[in-house]
C-alpha cells in the first residue's frame, strides 16, 4: 500500500504541474499525452471501429501441419445468406512477402493465402466477410478444402537431418537462415586458454500476450481504387510496403492508419495475412468496410512467437579471468516462415560484441524451418535467448576459476570510444557504472556467497542493446515535421508509431525543448502515412534516438525559420539569436527582444506571411553488415545495463521468489524519467515471466495451451519491489544527450535469476522456464 500511495501522490503532483514546469522539459516527468483517454476509457482501439455497413472477416485455415491444397470449393458458403465476400489465392497474385527482404530476398516465402501448400496448423487459404460473426465463422465451416497430407517435422534438429520432411522445397536441410560469425583464431584461443568449459542451454518459446489481440479494419474504396487499413502496429509503413507488393498497387494508393495500441513487443510488426485479406474483401464486397479481429485462441496460436533455441557454449579464458576465445552454435526452431528470421539470428550471436571484448570469436547459428507455427520478432529478438545462455556462461566460467562473477565481468566489459573486434563504434559507454552502481545498490559484497544458509542468493547479468537496426531497408530514416500555427499553437507530425511506451509524449517533449516553448502547446499527430513522414517503425528501441533526432532536427529548422523573420526585422544576425523559455533572446547577453507569440505573429504579419514548417530527418550513420563474419557497425549508438536479482527458493516446493530486482541503465539521458522506469519496470515484468512462467507448448504442431488459463503470465500482485538507477551518459549522437532502452532490461534477466538461484541453493538451471519440478529434480541431482 506504501508504494502504491508514493506512485499515485506522484501522479498527483504531475497533474498539479503550473505552466512554468511545462517549460524546458527535457528530464522532467511530462504526464503522458493519451494518459487521460487511457485511465478514463475514452481512448479508441480498432476494435471499437464501428463504420457504416462494417462486415466482419474470418480467415480459412489448415487443420493440417503440411499438406498440398488440391482444391477448395466455395460455393456452399457463397449461397449462405449474409455472406458478403469470398476469397483465396485465386483472387490474388499469388506474391510472397517477408521482413527481411533487402539482405535476405531468399527469405521472402509466405503468400497473403497459401496457393499450393500449408506449412502449419492455421497457415492462411482464404477468408469470408459477413454481416456478422456468426455467420462468419458458418461460411468457414461451409468451405471444403481438399488436402493430400504430407510428413510433417516439429523438432529443429530433427529438421536439419538428411532425409527430414522439407518444409520449403528450394531450401536444403531446411535450413532457411544460416548465420556465421567469425573473428580471429577461436580453436587456437581454446588451445592457449588456462581454462575451457562448455555449456548447452535450452530457451523455450513465448507469446507476446497482448491485452490487444491482432485486429485490423481494411477499406477498399471503388470509386478512387485506394485502400484504408486502420490498424493496431508497430510499423505502419512497413505493412503500407507489403501490402503495396502483395496488390500490386502504388503506395500512394494505401493509407494505414495506426491507433491505439494494447500492447506490441514485436508482435505487430510485421503485415498478416488479415491485413492484406480485409483490404481484398472490401473490395469484393464492394468497397465496404470489413473488420477482422483475433480471439485469444487465434493469438496465441497463429500470430507470431518466440524462436525456441538451443544454445550452445564452449569459451576459454585466462588465469586472471581475461577471455580469449567463444566458439558456439544456435539452432532456433523458425516454425513456418521465414518472418524476421535473419535478425534473430544477429541478435542472438552479435549482442556479445557490445558487451565483452573478445579477441576470438566463431559462432554459427541456424533458423530451421519446421511445420510449427511461424516465429518472429519479439521484445528484444534473439538477445533474451542470447542474454540467458551467455550470462549464465560467464557465471560458470568465473566459478571456474574462483573469481567473484562481478570482477570477471569488469575485467571483460566494453569501454567508452572504442572499436570492437566486428567493428561496431561505441561512444558513450556506462556499463562499468550501471555494475558499479547496481552491485552497491543490491549490497553485493555483502551478500554474495554469503546466504545458503536460509536459501537466498543473488545472481547478476548485464547486456547491451542497439538504437535501430539497419537490417530491413537501405536506409532506417524516421522524419518528422513541425507546423507552427497562426495562434502558436504547434504540430508535430511524426512517422514514428507510439505502441504504448509514450513516444508521442517524448517526441513531443524534444521537439518543445529545442523550439524554446511550452509542451503544452505540441499537438502530436503520429503513424499516418498518409500525412506524416516516414518512419521504420517502433522496434529495436530505435524511437528516441532515431525519430527523436527526426523530431529535434523539424524543431530546429522552424526555430530557425522564425529567428531568421525576427532578425530581419530587428536588423540583426539570425545565428545570434535563440528561443528560450518562449522568449526570444540574444545569445550573448540573454536579453528578451520579443516573445515567441509576437515572433510568430511577425511571421504571419503583413510584411512577412511566413508559414513556420520546419522538417527533419534523420538517418543513423552506421556500416552495413557483412552478413558472412559479422562484421558491421548495426546502430548509431549502444546502450547498456546492469541487473541484480536476489531470490529465496523454497527446496520442500521448488518455488522461487524474487525478493527485489535492481536495474542500473545506460540511458543516455532520461527525456522523461517517469516514462524511462515505466519501461524498464515492463522490461523486469517480461524477464520474470519469461524465466519463471510463460512456456509456449506445441504437440504435433498444435499448440496446446493457447489461453490464459493455460499459458501463465506474470500479474499485478506478486511483482517483487524494482529499483530502477538511470545512467546517464549524455551520448554525443542522440538527441539532448538520449539513448533508446525499450528492449535491454529483458535480455539478462533469466540469467540473473539462475545466477541467483545457484547462489542460494547450488544448483545450475540451463533450461527455461525455471519451474518447480526442474528445481526439485536439480535438489535431488545433488544429493545423489
Amino acid at each position: 500500500m506504501l508504494k502504491s500511495s508514493k506512485r499515485l501522490n506522484q501522479q498527483d503532483k504531475n497533474l498539479k504541474m503550473d505552466n512554468k514546469d511545462f517549460l524546458n522539459p527535457v528530464g522532467k516527468n511530462i504526464p503522458r499525452i493519451d494518459g487521460k483517454g487511457l485511465v478514463t476509457g475514452q481512448t479508441k482501439y480498432t476494435f471499437d471501429m464501428n463504420l457504416p455497413g462494417i462486415l466482419v472477416g474470418k480467415m480459412l485455415r489448415s487443420p493440417h501441419p503440411h499438406a498440398k491444397i488440391l482444391k477448395i470449393d466455395t460455393s456452399k458458403a457463397e449461397q449462405l445468406p449474409g455472406v458478403k465476400a469470398i476469397i483465396t489465392a485465386e483472387d490474388t497474385s499469388k506474391i510472397k512477402f517477408g521482413s527481411n527482404e533487402y539482405f535476405f530476398p531468399h527469405t521472402v516465402d509466405q503468400e497473403a493465402l497459401e496457393s499450393q501448400k500449408v506449412r502449419y496448423i492455421g497457415d492462411e487459404i482464404g477468408a469470408v466477410a459477413a454481416i456478422d460473426e456468426k455467420t462468419a465463422d458458418e461460411a468457414i465451416k461451409l468451405i471444403d478444402v481438399q488436402y493430400e497430407i504430407l510428413p510433417a517435422v516439429f523438432d529443429a534438429e530433427e529438421a536439419m537431418k538428411p532425409g527430414a520432411p522439407q518444409v520449403h522445397n528450394h531450401v536444403r536441410n531446411n535450413i532457411g537462415v544460416m548465420l556465421p560469425v567469425n573473428f580471429g583464431n577461436a580453436e587456437r584461443g581454446l588451445q592457449e586458454s588456462d581454462y575451457v568449459r562448455e555449456d548447452v542451454f535450452y530457451c523455450q518459446s513465448a507469446a507476446h500476450a497482448c491485452m490487444e489481440t491482432h485486429t485490423c479494419v481494411g477499406q477498399w474504396e471503388t470509386f478512387s481504387n485506394k485502400i484504408t487499413l486502420w490498424i493496431s502496429h508497430q510499423a505502419p509503413f512497413k505493412v503500407r510496403e507489403a501490402l503495396a507488393k502483395c496488390l500490386k498497387m502504388n503506395l500512394n494508393d494505401i493509407r494505414v492508419i495506426k491507433l491505439a495500441s494494447g500492447g506490441g513487443f514485436g508482435g505487430k510488426l510485421e503485415m498478416l495475412p488479415m491485413d492484406f485479406s480485409a483490404c481484398l474483401l472490401s473490395k469484393k464486397a464492394g468497397g465496404v468496410p470489413v473488420k477482422i479481429c483475433y480471439n485469444r485462441e487465434e493469438e496465441f496460436s497463429f500470430s507470431r512467437r518466440k524462436h525456441s533455441m538451443i544454445y550452445k557454449l564452449k569459451s576459454g579464458i585466462k588465469k586472471d579471468g581475461t577471455i580469449v576465445a567463444i566458439t558456439g552454435e544456435v539452432i532456433a526452431d523458425g516454425g513456418a516462415y521465414c518472418s524476421y528470421g535473419p535478425t534473430v539470428l544477429a541478435a542472438a550471436t552479435m549482442r556479445i560484441f557490445m558487451v565483452y571484448k573478445i579477441p576470438n570469436l566463431k559462432i554459427t547459428a541456424y533458423r530451421i524451418y519446421t511445420n510449427n507455427p511461424v516465429s518472429g520478432a519479439i521484445r528484444g529478438f534473439g538477445g533474451v535467448q542470447s542474454g540467458f545462455s551467455i550470462e549464465s556462461h560467464m557465471d560458470l566460467l568465473a566459478q571456474g576459476i574462483g573469481m567473484d562473477p562481478v570482477e570477471f565481468r569488469l575485467k571483460n566489459i566494453t569501454e567508452p570510444n572504442m572499436v570492437t573486434t566486428n567493428k561496431m563504434i561505441i561512444t558513450s559507454n556506462g556499463l562499468r557504472e550501471c555494475i558499479e552502481k547496481a552491485t552497491a545498490a543490491s549490497g553485493w559484497k555483502q551478500k554474495h556467497g554469503k546466504q545458503q544458509n536460509i536459501c537466498r542468493g543473488i545472481g547478476i547479468g548485464i547486456a547491451a542493446d542497439v538504437m535501430g537496426s539497419k537490417m530491413y531497408k537501405s536506409h532506417e530514416s524516421g522524419g518528422a515535421i513541425i507546423k507552427v500555427e497562426e495562434d502558436c499553437s504547434v504540430y508535430l507530425f511524426t512517422g514514428a508509431a507510439d505502441t504504448g511506451q509514450g513516444a508521442n509524449t517524448a517526441l513531443s517533449q524534444i521537439a518543445a525543448q529545442e523550439l524554446g516553448i511550452s509542451f503544452k502547446r505540441i499537438k502530436c499527430t503520429a503513424a499516418d502515412t498518409e500525412i506524416t513522414p516516414f518512419d521504420t517503425g517502433s522496434f529495436a528501441s530505435r524511437v528516441t534516438f532515431i525519430s527523436g533526432n527526426s523530431a529535434l532536427l523539424a524543431a530546429r529548422d522552424a526555430k530557425q525559420q522564425i529567428l531568421n523573420v525576427v532578425a530581419q526585422e530587428y536588423q540583426c544576425q539570425s545565428e545570434d539569436l535563440d528561443i528560450k523559455a518562449e522568449q526570444v533572446i540574444k545569445k550573448a547577453s540573454n536579453s528578451v527582444i520579443i516573445s515567441f507569440e509576437k515572433a510568430v505573429e511577425l511571421c504571419y504579419s503583413f510584411n512577412y506571411g511566413t508559414q513556420v514548417i520546419g522538417r527533419g530527418s534523420f538517418n543513423p550513420k552506421t556500416t552495413p553488415i557483412d552478413f558472412r563474419t559479422g562484421e558491421g557497425n548495426v546502430s548509431g549508438s549502444y546502450g547498456f545495463e546492469a541487473q541484480i536479482a536476489e531470490v529465496e527458493v523454497n527446496k520442500e516446493t521448488g518455488e522461487v521468489k524474487i525478493l527485489k530486482i535492481w536495474d542500473a541503465h545506460d540511458v543516455g539521458k532520461a527525456i522523461n524519467p517517469q516514462s524511462v522506469k515505466g519501461q524498464i519496470e515492463g522490461s523486469l515484468i517480461m524477464g520474470i515471466g519469461y524465466s519463471l512462467y510463460e512456456n509456449l507448448q506445441f504437440k504435433n504442431g498444435r499448440v496446446v495451451n493457447p489461453n490464459f488459463g493455460h499459458y501463465k503470465v506474470p500479474r499485478s500482485v506478486g511483482i517483487p519491489p524494482m529499483e530502477s538507477i538511470l545512467i546517464e551518459t549524455n551520448d554525443p549522437n542522440g538527441p539532448f544527450g538520449a539513448k533508446g532502452m525499450g528492449e535491454a532490461a529483458l535480455l539478462p534477466t533469466a540469467a540473473a535469476i539462475a545466477n541467483a538461484i545457484e547462489d542460494a541453493v547450488g544448483i545450475r538451471l540451463k533450461e527455461l522456464p525455471f519451474t518447480p519440478d526442474k528445481i526439485i529434480k536439480a535438489l535431488k541431482g545433488m544429493t545423489k
